[in-house]
């Protein structure tokens, strides 16, 4: 407030706004909202919980919230670097950084050449250390044992230690011994764990294929918006969607969808999607991360519903 006011000469005012409740969950999960006078300016202060989403995602949470309230929305953050800056600016989305930076091009600017460092460029998981970190959300326990963990899942000691030096390197999970015994142990719960992952996890889909019809399935596991269709309410797809491990199941098909009646849709995953399966569906959380980029919002709301529905009790 005293940020704003010295640096603007604005008197801000707050309260409550009185549209929260009306948001959907994905949206209350990322943010906290407050409405903010400025002047006579009323505008809108997100505040996010975590690590800002992508600016084109962010611009669709804004256009969401703008629907209850058609308020001027303003992103507060703790520090940000010069490239989400003018990536920031690029977009035309308001923001502050306390005692740095303010773009509200409604009202005024003051930017500084004050800068958090660049992020250090994450690493993707492999594709074992994700199915590993899966599997540790899956126990809803605070510890695993790395050796139950490796028979469980049909890992060698090898691909387990690998897995579990990937998972340690992102600061989030510590390892210790108990006897003989190692266990992998997470910092956070599991909702926050997985929010905390966001950046490090892979679509486990490699390449999409449109297969026969009467191709065998005895090896496939129900994928994709199939899957969805399953695990929400969303409707089912026109087009039947599978998955298969893309690096044993031999998969033919062609590029492109060529006759709707006849073909199946075919992700060649870059993991074996029956390790972690049920019901012969992909698992949710892989499901999850493969409809990531999914620009339909009624998805990105049923996949949020799937996944607190899976964390939260943990």
């Amino acid at each position: 407030m005293d940020y704003i006011e010295n640096t603007l000469g604005l008197k801000v005012y707050y309260q409550p706004w009185k549209y929260t409740n009306n948001l959907p969950y994905h949206l209350l999960d990322r943010y906290d909202f407050q409405q903010a006078t400025l002047d006579s300016v009323k505008t809108l202060f997100l505040y996010p919980k975590t690590e800002l989403d992508q600016l084109a995602s962010v611009k669709k949470q804004i256009i969401k919230i703008q629907k209850l309230e058609p308020l001027p929305v303003v992103i507060i953050l703790k520090n940000i670097s010069r490239s989400r800056l003018q990536y920031m600016l690029s977009a035309h989305i308001p923001f502050i950084v306390p005692e740095k930076q303010i773009y509200l091009p409604f009202l005024g600017i003051a930017l500084q050449n004050k800068f958090s460092a660049e992020s250090v460029k994450r690493e993707k998981l492999q594709p074992s250390a994700q199915v590993l970190f899966f599997y540790y959300l899956y126990q809803k326990k605070k510890q695993i044992y790395m050796n139950d963990a490796g028979k469980q899942l049909g890992f060698s000691a090898m691909t387990v230690t690998r897995a579990v030096r990937q998972l340690e390197q992102t600061t989030f999970f510590t390892t210790e011994k108990d006897g003989v015994k190692k266990k992998l142990t997470g910092k956070y719960t599991a909702r926050e764990l997985y929010d905390k992952m966001q950046p490090y996890l892979i679509s486990p889909v490699q390449k999409t294929i449109y297969a026969d019809k009467q191709t065998p399935r005895s090896t496939m596991r129900i994928a994709g918006m199939s899957a969805l269709s399953q695990m929400s309410m969303i409707n089912p797809p026109d087009i039947l969607c599978y998955a298969v491990n893309g690096k044993k199941e031999g998969a033919i098909g062609t590029d492109v969808l060529i006759d709707a009646s006849a073909q199946i849709k075919v992700e060649l995953w870059k993991y074996d999607p029956d390790i972690l399966s049920g019901n012969g569906t992909v698992d949710p959380l892989s499901l999850a991360i493969s409809l990531r980029d999914n620009p339909d919002e009624r998805i990105e709301e049923a996949v949020d519903i799937l996944i607190n529905n899976i964390l939260e009790v943990s």
